[in-house]
């Protein structure tokens, strides 16, 4: 069970409010960076972190106030935002994955998936100016929300891959399932066609998948909306959801299993969406995004369990 403990942080850098897709990297014992994305009033995310006390993400240590990497050239993957989502150890350095953004003529948008560099001495990246994961033979339409961990050997994905563009409203809208992919040094990737979180009912959509292997148990928490009026105030929106595997491709939806609990002040209380966890000390931090898609910021939960 998930107990609510507040608002952490909601950003002014571009008087939008928006701190999207949170995600902690362990600097240290002491010290937390929440990874973000924030909006523009042009509508183009930007990466962003902030420092806070380990094991008390309340606790603001830092604010950074720059942008860690910009968005690509004219044309690029990610010319109009960049979105990160997670981060893994890889040797001396870090691997930061992210979703880039493009405007589209028939479609309103496009994402990729993109990786950043955290060079040992801190500075962030670009490893290319093209994405590592892109639309393909096995996603015909867009690919985004890449969680990654190294594990048994391998860096294993599992990410958001576009099925369709409908009409629902009057508003053409995207559906997403969640996918598995494999590679052996985090850059080049082995996909396929089968899907671990599929669609119950036409329509529904995922976002934001994050994986821990927890006690010999692959454990995703990921978010479920509907098609219509999700942007709405009243809306199919996003809410948290979860779902355990064995294996790590073939998954279980345990909904029941996921409780939230506690008062919300009204800045996650039409929406829960875009979570992420990790152990700390004595019990397990989610953070995850509120209202109009982490527009109100981000805040955090606990639980002595992950599910």
């Amino acid at each position: 069970m998930w107990k609510k403990e507040g608002l952490i942080f909601s950003c002014d850098k571009y008087g939008t409010g928006y701190a999207q897709d949170p995600f902690i990297d362990k600097i240290s014992d002491d010290v937390w960076r929440i990874y973000y994305s924030t909006r523009t009033k042009d509508v183009v995310s930007m990466p962003y972190c902030i420092d806070v006390e380990a094991n008390n993400p309340s606790n603001i240590l830092k604010v950074y106030d720059e942008p860690l990497f910009l968005p690509g050239e004219s044309g690029t993957f990610d010319d109009n935002g960049i979105t990160m989502t997670s981060i893994v150890k890889v040797g001396k350095e870090k691997y930061i994955y992210y979703c880039g953004w493009n405007k589209k003529v028939s479609v309103s948008y496009s994402l990729s998936i993109g990786i950043a560099v955290v060079r040992e001495n801190g500075k962030i990246e670009k490893l290319y100016e093209g994405p590592v994961l892109d639309r393909s033979i096995d996603d015909p339409i867009a690919v985004s929300a890449p969680c990654v961990i190294y594990d048994e050997g391998i860096f294993k994905l599992w990410y958001i891959t576009f099925t369709s563009w409908k009409e629902y409203d009057g508003r053409k809208e995207p559906t997403f399932v969640i996918k598995y992919a494999t590679s052996k040094d985090g850059i080049k990737w082995d996909t396929n066609t089968n899907i671990c979180i599929d669609s119950t009912y036409e329509g529904e959509s995922f976002a934001r998948p994050w994986v821990l292997k927890d006690k010999g148990i692959y454990k995703m928490l990921f978010s479920s909306r509907g098609p219509v009026g999700y942007r709405d105030a009243d809306g199919q929106h996003y809410v948290l959801d979860y779902a355990e595997s064995a294996d790590g491709k073939n998954w279980e939806r345990k909904t029941e299993k996921f409780k939230l609990t506690g008062e919300s002040d009204g800045w996650d209380s039409g929406m829960t969406a875009y979570g992420t966890v990790v152990q700390g000390k004595d019990k397990y931090y989610m953070l995850y995004n509120g209202n109009d898609f982490g527009k109100t910021g981000f805040g955090y939960a606990t639980s002595i369990d992950f599910e």
